[in-house]
């Protein structure tokens, strides 16, 4: 049986399905309800934008445990009303004990979404060769001393009771747990922890039942508890990191105990970019480069005569979006370990030359370009303001859901796969090294008209993180777009091939792209990582905060929040 000849109901986008939330002194868009509770009662207490976020993303830890978690890695954005710019770069490292052949490789491509080639067992991605030191802990404990005004045992509290007493669980985690039984059946502490009685899969809370199922973590409440007291060296030298080397020296694991004593975060003041007037801060070694590349090549295009739902504006995204991951592909490393054009790449001259091979009619072919001559000598969301002008977005993951699947005894504490984002085979500017960070596709953003705060935001989503952000930001400035409909706005995402639609497009705007020479996916977004971005944006007239979190997944649990 064909489809030709019928007629079928189409999606249609006439707004995002709630309002803004909007608030006068402060504002938390997260995943999770209790994310945002934490972080506005913080700011109550008399906390800044920054207390407020390290809070939340510790309870993001709790009741997010398959998307983070203290045993993970992130970054974070932060504008000061001071006016100064700060990212908190807390990337895993890999042991010092991790060399460019340690996996054996297949000669067939991985079936996941980085598409390296294959390494024998997965032991990339699964079990205990697969993590790397941990940076959560480190990242948001410095945060909190240098920038902070309370102290961890006032912002953790909220996070350690959740973690203790346990939190009622939702559709979004459930999935989770189930997606993960098969491939962490053999972990019995996974089991422990995460299915009920060892066996069974928690499920969210409807009707039918006698009382919701509650997630309790008692090691994780230990572990947090410990290090609101006693500070970062209670994960990285004390009792916790004792038990996170004994357990990967158990399973064949190179995480040690000189590991993690010796980790600390990146702390810099980055250089903000520009889009149409705005300061862009973004982080330069990590998805904040292909951001940027994408909305430089975006600025040359007047979208005043574009309808959003156009074709020939979809076009013109693709086509940026080819280009930047073209390039990310090409050059993108740890440069502390490969030179990077970093300066090259985000160059409005780069940019300028890289629209020269996009033809508005056709799609063109998505090869790297060459961004040295213009370079000079010389991955959860959560986003958080306050009225005093302090803006702060943090980004963390687990890299895949559950990272992993080692939990360490005794702690609840999941690791990371963070070694899955290294290239396993040799040669490569994102080849793996001991200690080399692997580049990140958290896209933690603040955007500042004149000097002060305008928006930040940031999502989950894999490499779809930094193309949606970059869509997001383009909405709100190019379409006047107000946060919720900003994220919930149907997109289009893709590195270098097939473009993914979003099918609240028209079917004619799929078919006019595909007559253009695209190769286009037409995708339900329920079925398709599109990122899931989270979004701040300040009313500079009326000095009030709107917040608005993607809601596009059924049992989604985002949620701003405000006061």
């Amino acid at each position: 049986m064909v489809s030709d000849g019928f007629i079928y109901q189409e999606r249609r986008w006439v707004g995002a399905g709630r309002h803004d939330c909007v608030a006068e002194n402060g504002m938390v868009a997260s995943k999770h309800p209790l994310i945002g509770e934490a972080g506005v009662a913080v700011m109550r207490r008399g906390g800044n934008a920054v207390d407020a976020a390290v809070a939340a993303a510790f309870m993001d830890c709790v009741v997010e445990p398959g998307m983070n978690g203290i045993g993970g890695e992130g970054v974070m954005a932060i504008h000061l009303e001071s006016g100064e710019n700060v990212i908190v770069d807390y990337v895993g490292r890999p042991s010092v004990n991790c060399t460019p052949d340690m996996y054996e490789l297949e000669e067939a491509a991985e079936p996941g979404w980085m598409g390296w080639r294959k390494v024998k067992d997965d032991a990339n991605v699964v079990g205990h060769k697969a993590c790397a030191t941990p940076g959560t802990v480190a990242g948001l404990t410095e945060a909190l001393e240098r920038y902070g005004t309370m102290s961890l045992v006032e912002v953790m509290a909220p996070a350690i009771k959740v973690a203790r007493e346990g939190f009622t669980v939702g559709w979004w985690t459930a999935d989770h747990i189930f997606r993960r039984m098969e491939a962490f059946w053999g972990f019995d502490e996974w089991r422990r922890v995460y299915l009920r009685g060892g066996r069974f899969p928690y499920l969210p809370y409807f009707r039918g039942m006698t009382e919701p199922h509650v997630l309790v973590n008692e090691g994780l409440a230990k572990c947090l508890e410990a290090i609101s007291v006693e500070g970062r060296d209670a994960f990285y030298k004390g009792w916790i990191a004792e038990a996170i080397a004994g357990e990967m020296e158990k399973g064949g694991g190179l995480i040690t105990l000189e590991d993690l004593a010796m980790y600390e975060p990146i702390i810099h003041s980055p250089d903000p970019g520009s889009y149409r007037g705005l300061d862009v801060v973004y982080d330069p070694t990590h998805s904040g480069t292909t951001m940027m590349q994408i909305l430089n090549i975006l600025e040359g295009y007047d979208f005043s005569s574009m309808g959003f739902m156009s074709p020939e504006r979809l076009h013109v995204v693709a086509e940026s979006v080819g280009l930047a991951f073209a390039d990310r592909f090409k050059y993108m490393g740890d440069p502390d370990f490969v030179e990077v054009p970093l300066k090259g790449l985000v160059s409005k001259e780069y940019a300028a030359e890289l629209r020269g091979r996009i033809d508005t009619e056709r799609a063109g072919a998505v090869e790297f370009g060459d961004p040295w001559p213009h370079e000079p000598e010389c991955t959860t969301a959560l986003a958080v303001a306050d009225k005093a002008g302090n803006m702060v977005c943090v980004n963390q993951t687990l890299v895949n859901s559950f990272g992993c699947g080692i939990v360490v005894p005794g702690t609840g504490i999941v690791m990371n796969n963070a070694m899955y984002g290294l290239d396993p085979e040799p040669g490569h500017a994102n080849s793996i090294d001991g200690r080399k960070r692997r580049i990140q596709n958290v896209c933690p953003t603040v955007l500042l008209d004149e000097g002060e705060s305008f928006m930040v935001l940031g999502a989950p989503g894999g490499r779809n993180i930094q193309v949606s952000v970059a869509q997001v930001i383009h909405h709100v400035v190019d379409y006047g777009m107000g946060a919720q409909d900003a994220v919930d706005a149907p997109r289009l995402t893709r590195e270098t091939g097939t473009v993914y639609l979003d099918s609240r497009y028209p079917a004619a705007v799929r078919d006019r792209l595909a007559s253009m020479g695209h190769d286009v996916d037409w995708v339900d977004p329920e079925l398709k990582s599109w990122g899931r971005p989270i979004a701040v944006v300040k009313d500079m007239e009326n000095e009030v905060l709107h917040g608005g979190v993607y809601s596009m997944l059924t049992g989604f649990e985002s949620m701003a929040a405000g006061f």
